[in-house]
């Protein structure tokens, strides 16, 4: 079983909110985190049409960008194009600042998974 957790950025407490059980779920350990981050994404979004009943039950906002999600331990960050993976504990807390990705674009996620797939073009 993969644990998992929905930590909103602007929740003004967020070391008492991490600890909501009503905030925690699982999933199967078949599915991968990127399964899992997509998942979450629908389920904790309303007009999705997957949104899921304990999302519906909390009565809570959609999530946006700048949202946590952790499994097994490790913090993800929603981007605008995707997920940023692990991300400090103390970021997330608030104890330290949030790094800026607001330069980052479409085409700069495009090209950084096409180098990590098949390596730098320039260095064949």
């Amino acid at each position: 079983m993969k644990h998992v957790r929905v930590l909103y950025h602007d929740d003004p407490k967020p070391k008492v909110f991490s600890g909501r059980n009503d905030w925690k779920f699982g999933y199967d350990d078949c599915y991968d985190d990127a399964d899992i981050l997509g998942f979450v994404w629908e389920s904790w979004n309303r007009g999705s049409g997957h949104e899921s009943e304990q999302f519906l039950k909390l009565g809570v906002r959609s999530m946006m960008v700048g949202d946590y999600v952790c499994i097994n331990g490790v913090w993800h960050e929603c981007l605008d194009f995707g997920w940023r993976i692990n991300v400090p504990w103390e970021e997330v807390m608030g104890d330290i600042p949030k790094e800026d990705f607001t330069d980052v674009t479409k085409k700069t996620v495009e090209n950084a998974l096409v180098n990590q797939l098949f390596g730098d073009p320039k260095n064949n």
